[in-house]
């Protein structure tokens, strides 16, 4: 949200997207509705890749997905349905560098701390 001297580099988020594979993954649920069944628990789905489309990889479905990085990122999933469980392993393709302690994504915790600190030692006063 822009508010008056908004600074983009300091802006709080805690959400992103990220490619995560999934291996072990049956090439019968290599579905978009399968695996939206499975990872749903994990954030909102997004497309899968043409890889796992077409069913032409066969080492791990890939899905784009919407990942909320203070939640925990599970390495494995529970697959179950009636009367048969498993489970995949998840690998996360890349996460942005992300500063838990000021929510924000661009930034490791050591930088995080400088810029808050120098936002605000230079932002002069309201006169009233």
């Amino acid at each position: 949200m822009w508010t008056k001297d908004f600074v983009p580099s300091i802006m709080k988020s805690t959400k992103t997207q990220a490619w995560v594979s999934i291996y072990n993954l049956p090439l019968e649920y290599w579905r978009q509705r399968a695996i939206f069944f499975i990872t749903k628990g994990n954030g909102a789905l997004l497309p899968l890749d043409d890889h796992t489309m077409k069913k032409n990889r066969g080492l791990f479905a890939r899905v784009l997905m919407n990942i909320d990085l203070l939640s925990s990122l599970p390495n494995q999933l529970l697959v179950e349905r009636s009367g048969f469980a498993f489970v995949v392993d998840v690998e996360y393709e890349w996460l942005p560098p992300f500063c838990s302690h000021f929510e924000m994504i661009g930034l490791e915790l050591a930088q995080c701390r400088v810029i808050h600190a120098q936002v605000r030692v230079t932002r002069p006063k309201q006169k009233s």
